[in-house]
């Protein structure tokens, strides 16, 4: 079978977007706009067009196509004879995962991505929340973009530990609690100066039976206080304490002070 030829351009008028195309969305390929600054319009991957007379029908690659004339770069296509369902072909393609990005860039010697996996499968964390803990932040969506451009740094591990220790120990107790709000809560506990990780995680093997599901942080937050003050003299407002925490690093941006109080359980 005969090699497509890859054709040149920067006449953008020669192409016309396919009417069974997706709208164009340009606000959600920010990364393929980086990228194509970066690398410009790579050849070895053309747009695919299907001829109509004197126009050529963009079939695969309306996106791309945009960017290129947006940043004025030469546009590579090929020329396809069967005018095949694009919907149908894009369903083939496999979206990259969170992991496979970790993967990648552990794969090729970058540190942080290395820790951030053994972090992650030590404490059977999803590889978002593991890298938002080791990021210092409560939602992944604050570093992904410099996760997934390999430039991720690892900046709060000493919090990240506490909070992965009392999550692995406690639904090692019950997988009732193993669920994104009982997370947060962790996270917004381990911002407290005055928690005791080591008693926390007695005094969760000591009263099971409070570990139950809930569907809020704030719920979560309550059973946590629960079980840190059971059967103990000096009381602590860990609700309070924790919403406070983290109130103070959303307004402020300052880090809240955090005293390591016991080693990350294995």
């Amino acid at each position: 079978m005969a090699q497509r030829k890859i054709n040149s351009t920067r006449n953008y008028r020669l192409f016309t977007r396919s009417a069974d195309n997706r709208a164009l969305k340009l606000p959600k390929h920010r990364r393929l706009f980086k990228s194509m600054q970066r690398y410009g319009f790579l050849a070895c991957f053309p747009i695919v067009c299907l001829r109509q007379g004197e126009r050529l029908i963009v079939k695969d690659g309306q996106h791309r196509l945009a960017i290129a004339e947006e940043l004025g770069l030469e546009v590579y296509w090929v020329e396809e004879l069967v005018d095949f369902d694009i919907a149908e072909i894009n369903t083939t393609a496999k979206v990259w995962a969170t992991r496979d990005y970790a993967d990648k860039f552990a794969a090729n010697g970058i540190k942080a991505y290395v820790e951030g996996l053994e972090f992650t499968d030590r404490h059977s964390l999803s590889v978002g929340t593991a890298f938002a803990l080791l990021a210092g932040t409560t939602s992944f969506g604050n570093v992904q973009e410099q996760f997934m451009d390999g430039s991720f740094q690892i900046k709060d591990r000493d919090w990240a530990d506490s909070v992965a220790s009392v999550f692995s120990a406690v639904t090692a107790l019950s997988g009732n609690v193993r669920n994104a709000r009982f997370t947060e809560a962790c996270m917004a506990a381990c911002r407290v100066p005055e928690f005791d990780i080591t008693r926390m995680i007695s005094n969760a093997g000591r009263c099971r039976e409070k570990l139950v599901s809930y569907s809020t942080k704030e719920a979560y937050l309550d059973m946590l206080e629960d079980i840190y003050n059971f059967g103990r003299k000096n009381l602590l407002a860990l609700k309070i304490s924790a919403q406070q925490a983290m109130r103070d690093r959303a307004v402020c941006g300052i880090r809240t002070p955090h005293k390591k109080t016991v080693r990350p359980c294995d």
